[in-house]
C-alpha cells in the first residue's frame, strides 16, 4: 500500500495534488517536459478518452505561475512551481468547485454539493454508481459561476472548462448512457489524493 506524500496547500488543483501525493511529480519545481509527459501518459491510460495533446499541456504549464515574460522564462528554465500555483493565473480563487480549501484540505460540504448534481449511471459492466455526465458537469460549473457573482473574472469561466470537462476526458468511465465521471473517483482524487485504481494499475503495468 502506497503512503501518500505531503502536498503543499499552495497547490489548489485536485489532479496535480494527486500526482504529487503519489510521487508522480515533485511538489516543488517540476520540469515542463516531464510534467507534460506524465499528464499525457495518464490520459493515454484512461478508459477510452481522447489523449491530451503534449503541446497544449506544455503551454499551459509554461504559464502556470505567471504570465509575465520573465516568469514564463523562469518556468521554462526551472520548471513549474507546483507549490506556488495558488494565486497564479490558473487559480480561480474560490470561483470554482471549492472542493479544496485554502488550507489544502478536502471540503466535505462542497463534495456533497458536487454529488448533488449527479445521477445514477450504469457502467460498461452493468454496475450502477453515482456520477456526472457532460451535461451535469456543465450545470455544476454554471451553478459555480452564478454562486460567485460579484467575485469573479471573465477568465474564471474559461478556466472551469479546463478542469472538470478535462477530468471527465481523462478519468471518466464509459457508461450505457455515455461517458461519466464517477463520484467515487472524484472522492478518491480529492480526499485520498490518488488516481482511480484502474488507471493507476495501467500506469504501473
Amino acid at each position: 500500500m502506497n503512503i501518500a506524500r505531503p502536498v503543499s496547500s499552495g497547490n489548489p488543483c485536485p489532479f496535480l495534488r494527486a500526482l504529487v501525493a503519489q510521487g508522480l511529480v515533485n511538489d516543488d519545481f517540476q520540469p515542463i517536459g516531464r510534467l507534460s509527459d506524465t499528464i499525457c501518459e495518464i490520459s493515454r491510460a484512461s478508459d477510452g478518452g481522447k489523449p491530451l495533446p503534449f503541446l497544449l499541456v506544455a503551454l499551459i504549464a509554461l504559464a502556470a505561475n505567471g504570465l509575465s515574460p520573465a516568469q514564463i522564462w523562469r518556468n521554462g528554465q526551472q520548471g513549474v512551481h507546483l507549490s506556488g500555483l495558488r494565486g497564479g493565473p490558473l487559480d480561480k480563487r474560490g470561483v470554482g468547485s471549492r472542493v479544496i480549501g485554502v488550507d489544502g484540505e478536502a471540503n466535505e460540504a462542497q463534495l456533497e454539493r458536487l454529488a448533488g448534481f449527479g445521477s445514477m449511471k450504469t457502467d460498461s459492466a452493468g454496475a450502477t454508481e453515482l456520477g456526472l455526465d457532460d451535461a451535469e458537469i456543465k450545470r455544476f460549473m454554471e451553478a459555480n459561476w452564478e454562486r460567485a457573482a460579484g467575485n469573479r473574472r471573465a477568465i474564471d469561466r474559461k478556466l472551469m472548462d479546463g478542469e472538470w470537462p478535462v477530468l471527465l476526458q481523462v478519468l471518466g468511465k464509459p457508461g450505457v448512457g455515455g461517458r461519466y465521471l464517477a463520484i467515487a473517483d472524484i472522492r478518491r482524487l480529492v480526499v485520498d489524493r490518488a488516481l482511480p485504481e484502474r488507471i493507476a494499475s495501467r500506469l504501473k503495468g
